[in-house]
């Protein structure tokens, strides 16, 4: 299989990535390693599927696939599986349709947990034992439906679990074929300030997340359950305490989407920010951001990623510390605050420079040109 270039590849984009500040960093890279650009606008522009099509047939670009919702996947489906040449960039790896990461010659992961449940036997969840219901948190149809759903997806488990056995021993992908290519940041998205401390405690992260579980590695009895539980078990925990003594900033009070200055100044005037991949351990950004911003975090570490990340954290368990320890655990988190604080501020030029966005660009072509992941990223092991 010829080795790809990725500044010379077609990057096909769903338009929610240009929507969301969190992938502001990535888009710059791109732009400045002159890549090749397509946003696949399916409702915006009727027509740009076809465009995609003509101008796909019309060269042999390898196109990536570069977060893109199963919609819009199952809409290039027909076109991809006769052209092929193309690789997909997940985001939330285990709700992509198996077809394309079998089927792409390369799956690029930003979260390496993908790669772990591939290469190292890594359980999605750590086997969770999931509530049997899921109750919508918030007025939105999505919620609603994924509740609703909920007893379909236990019915349905059995039978998509054999299924999934089934695809999984038929997996013959490679691991040289498995990119790791974490979400960058910037240091102009993260203007550290030393403002005064107005909270105590802030969470800036959402608490609900359902998902239509689509890759075999990721069991089906997580389909339409909430998987940020700890974070919103943690949090619910943490608000009892508001007031006494505590001072909380919540970003859920809010019906609007936080502006990014919002954002970075509420966890910058907070002495602790609440942070979790949830109880799939995702190694989202916001733990790096968070550390850039100058603020130390509780919750739950990361079991493969950011061996930074356990001098800026204190470790809460949000799914079985229970509400008589949490106090104990709160006051300790306190007392270690300020050396927490000093690390966050000590590694921010670190942090910057792993996770710069060209940077980490040209890490993901270097594993594909068949060299290792650089020391820094993942723990020892």
């Amino acid at each position: 299989m010829a080795k790809i270039r990725l500044s010379e590849c077609l990057w096909v984009r769903s338009p929610s990535l240009s929507e969301q500040p969190l992938f502001r960093p990535i888009t710059r890279a791109l732009e400045q390693n002159h890549c090749k650009l397509f946003s696949l606008r399916l409702k915006a522009d009727p027509d740009s599927l076809s465009k995609l099509k003509q101008r796909l047939w019309q060269s042999d670009d390898h196109v990536i696939l570069h977060g893109l919702w199963p919609h819009e996947l199952r809409a290039l489906k027909p076109l991809l599986k006769e052209r092929k040449n193309f690789s997909v960039l997940l985001v939330d790896w285990w709700q992509c349709p198996y077809w394309f990461t079998q089927n792409a010659e390369y799956v690029i992961f930003n979260l390496y947990g993908g790669i772990a449940a591939r290469t190292r036997g890594a359980r999605f969840c750590n086997d969770w034992q999931a509530p049997l219901l899921a109750w919508p948190e918030r007025l939105v149809p999505y919620e609603f439906a994924s509740a609703a759903l909920r007893p379909v997806g236990l019915l349905a488990q059995p039978f998509l679990n054999r299924h999934n056995e089934r695809l999984r021993a038929a997996d013959r992908t490679p691991p040289e074929r498995l990119i790791y290519f974490p979400i960058p940041v910037s240091a102009e998205d993260l203007p550290f300030r030393d403002e005064k401390p107005e909270y105590d405690f802030c969470n800036t992260g959402a608490s609900c997340g359902f998902w239509i579980i689509r890759d075999p590695y990721a069991s089906a009895k997580y389909n339409f359950v909430n998987l940020y539980s700890d974070r919103k078990r943690l949090f619910d925990l943490i608000l009892k305490f508001e007031d006494r003594p505590y001072k909380i900033f919540d970003s859920r009070r809010f019906r609007e989407r936080l502006s990014w200055e919002k954002y970075c100044g509420s966890v910058r005037r907070s002495r602790l920010v609440i942070s979790t991949g949830g109880v799939h351990q995702a190694s989202v950004p916001k733990f790096i951001e968070y550390a850039c911003l100058g603020t130390p975090m509780i919750g739950a570490t990361l079991p493969y990623e950011f061996p930074w990340l356990d001098q800026c954290l204190f470790p809460i368990d949000g799914l079985n510390v229970t509400p008589e320890k949490l106090p104990e655990k709160l006051k300790e988190a306190f007392e270690l605050q300020p050396k927490f604080r000093q690390n966050c501020l000590e590694l921010r030029d670190t942090l910057l420079r792993l996770y710069d966005p060209m940077r980490v660009f040209d890490m993901a072509q270097a594993q594909i040109d068949g060299q290792p992941i650089p020391p820094g990223y993942l723990r020892d092991g």
